[in-house]
């Protein structure tokens, strides 16, 4: 679904209702109402779907105090969920030294728990790209193609207080956000120093360079918006979020965590800052393991990579920052439901996100080079000719049998094996 990037200047979006909930949500509420009142199929569709299974009834859903003038009536109607949800922020084995998974169990895993569509997200690097698209395809389950990008602090007083590189989640929409990504990566893997670069970020005007055709998520609890709020700066927080607006226009979304209970009133003051600013926020839980057990597995990695004792990892070179009740494991999207029970806009964010997001990697299709060529002449006859005249300059206007039989093996076979245009 989606969200206006101006709320002031957006047309009502009901007209006959009266409802303390946001805009998005009100149209939840009345798609509900119209269709129990109608009998649906729409509606046995979304009490079936995976994600809603358990939030079914009242006491789970968010319910809205609804009048409906069409009919009259006052009832509370229960926000539906969508019928899926996809995990948006991923890391496979190929963050090297920082989580756990193969691309095919990742794959297997989203297949195994019903869902349709998948992201990789592994950081400032796209090495498991291919491997996770063609595990997905296998699985039947389409793949989402991404990266965590560490960018570097929005100016000195960041880095002054200590605030460090902020994490970025950017998913590629297609072919175009593709090739962002890969620019990315590189401008951080080919960097003289590239741990020291990892560790400071890209830096704006980079990301601003290659943007196109990318989403970008705040980064959770390893972003810097989180962490501004966190630390009770909700000014610099507010300033991030405008920058980010600024740079992705309307494929700009907050990321929501929620790990504990605690949690959701830092959830909320997240999601409150989006609609100032017209901003949608979505439910993103990280995965850096398939299993809650693999935790101590994940220190281990970060010891190897610091070259350490398991003891003296530090914090920061822990995907939980060192808290033992942070999630990383791979939830059950019911489970997910469940954390954002109060919050069903952000679930559906989530899956206008994934909606957006289109295949992306190169179909394999040659692509060759615009030849001039003369009027009759096909490339394998222009390759003939070239390497003739070629070969009478190296070996005389009468070069020996066997060069000119080896020229004419060769010229046969590039033709059948096709690497002529």
């Amino acid at each position: 679904m989606s969200q206006t990037r101006n709320p002031r200047k957006t047309e009502p979006l009901m007209k006959n209702l009266s409802v303390v909930v946001s805009r998005q949500a009100g149209t939840h509420a009345t798609q509900a109402l119209d269709s129990r009142l109608r009998g649906s199929d729409a509606t046995a569709k979304a009490e079936k779907s995976p994600v809603s299974r358990q939030l079914a009834g009242g006491s789970h859903g968010n319910s809205v105090n609804v009048r409906h003038s069409r009919y009259n009536l006052d009832m509370t109607a229960t926000l539906p969920f969508p019928d899926s949800f996809t995990h948006l922020h991923v890391h496979s084995h190929f963050t090297l030294l920082g989580a756990t998974p193969s691309p095919a169990e990742l794959a297997q895993q989203a297949r195994a728990d019903g869902l349709t569509s998948l992201a990789l997200t592994d950081s400032n690097a796209l090495y498991g790209a291919v491997a996770f698209d063609r595990a997905c395809r296998a699985a039947g389950v389409r793949p989402i193609l991404g990266m965590a990008v560490a960018v570097a602090p929005l100016s000195e007083l960041d880095v002054q207080d200590g605030l460090g590189a902020g994490q970025l989640v950017l998913l590629a929409t297609g072919p175009d956000g593709y090739r962002s990504l890969c620019r990315l990566s590189s401008a951080i893997q080919s960097h003289p120093d590239r741990a020291e670069r990892a560790a400071h970020g890209v830096d704006w005007e980079t990301l601003k360079a290659h943007r196109k055709g990318l989403i970008c998520l705040s980064g959770g609890r390893r972003g810097c918006i989180e962490r501004y709020l966190r630390a009770g700066n909700r000014a610099a927080a507010a300033r991030y979020a405008g920058r980010l607006a600024g740079l992705f226009d309307q494929h700009t979304f907050l990321a929501l965590e929620i790990h504990r209970d605690e949690d959701r009133a830092v959830a909320a003051e997240i999601a409150a800052l989006g609609r100032r600013l017209g901003i949608p926020a979505a439910a993103v839980q990280p995965v850096y393991s398939l299993a809650r057990g693999e935790r101590s597995r994940l220190r281990l990695l970060a010891a190897i990579d610091r070259n350490c004792r398991l003891d003296e990892v530090p914090p920061g070179a822990l995907a939980d920052g060192g808290d033992p009740g942070l999630a990383l494991h791979w939830l059950h999207p019911d489970e997910v439901a469940q954390r954002f029970r109060e919050m069903p806009e952000a679930l559906q964010a989530a899956a206008d996100i994934a909606a957006r997001c289109q295949p992306a990697l190169p179909d394999g299709t040659p692509i060759w080079p615009a030849l001039k060529l003369d009027a009759g002449e096909t490339p394998d006859s222009a390759l003939a000719r070239a390497a003739g005249a070629g070969l009478q300059r190296r070996y005389g206007a009468q070069p020996d049998e066997t060069i000119g039989a080896r020229l004419q093996r060769e010229l046969a076979s590039i033709a059948r094996h096709g690497f002529s245009p």
